[in-house]
């Protein structure tokens, strides 16, 4: 649907590459007894989820402090 938000992935990892690259691990989630491969996706300044993952990133690693 568009101009929606997806929800928060339960279990995440991120992590900056650079100045303007983060590459995001998403766990997945195993069904029927299956484990399927994470999710693993990089965003560079400029593509359209980067301030998010960028601000998502910014607020865990100032929780962790």
């Amino acid at each position: 649907m568009a101009g929606t938000v997806p929800d928060e992935p339960k279990s995440w990892d991120a992590d900056r590459r650079g100045r303007s690259v983060i590459i995001v691990r998403v766990h997945s989630v195993g069904a029927d007894g299956q484990d399927l491969p994470d999710a693993v996706f990089t965003f560079s300044r400029g593509d359209p989820q980067y301030e998010l993952w960028d601000r998502r990133l910014k607020e865990r690693e100032s929780f962790q402090q």
